[in-house]
């Protein structure tokens, strides 16, 4: 299991997940005008949500960013000491989890300290992505 390795772990919960939220004029005006790339993640992610609505679920006026917390967290670091320094976590017991996939706070052996995210840093974040993009088609892609 992975909560018993010693290697060092770092948790982002759901919630910390839902804060990278892009608003749907966000993505229509930062992200689109872009070149190809930013008309492909738009066009990706209107797809998405034409597909829900065909299904009767309408997603509303935003969109959750995926896996853009691994890229901040990770690629993103302070650069005098490589840590995501502008998020914040804090330090819990790793707990075990149950057959049903539930978790259970006592440790199996002993205390073993994980790293939980509990706010992300979404100016950096979403500041990075859309310069990057910026800066992508600027240079004629």
């Amino acid at each position: 299991m992975i909560f018993d390795s010693r290697i060092p772990l770092w948790q982002v919960p759901r919630d910390a997940y839902r804060q990278t939220l892009f608003s749907w004029a966000e993505l229509l005006t930062a992200v689109r005008p872009h070149g190809a790339i930013g008309r492909h993640l738009y066009a990706a992610l209107a797809e998405v949500t034409e597909m829900a609505g065909r299904h009767g679920v309408h997603l509303g006026e935003t969109y959750i960013l995926g896996d853009s917390p691994l890229v901040l967290l990770t690629a993103l670091q302070s650069s005098f000491e490589p840590d995501p320094s502008s998020s914040a976590w804090v330090t819990r017991t790793a707990p075990r989890i149950l057959p049903d996939g539930s978790y259970d706070p006592t440790p199996r052996q002993g205390p073993r300290p994980i790293r939980v995210y509990t706010r992300l840093d979404l100016r950096l974040l979403f500041a990075d992505f859309t310069a990057k993009l910026a800066a992508h088609s600027a240079a004629g892609e």
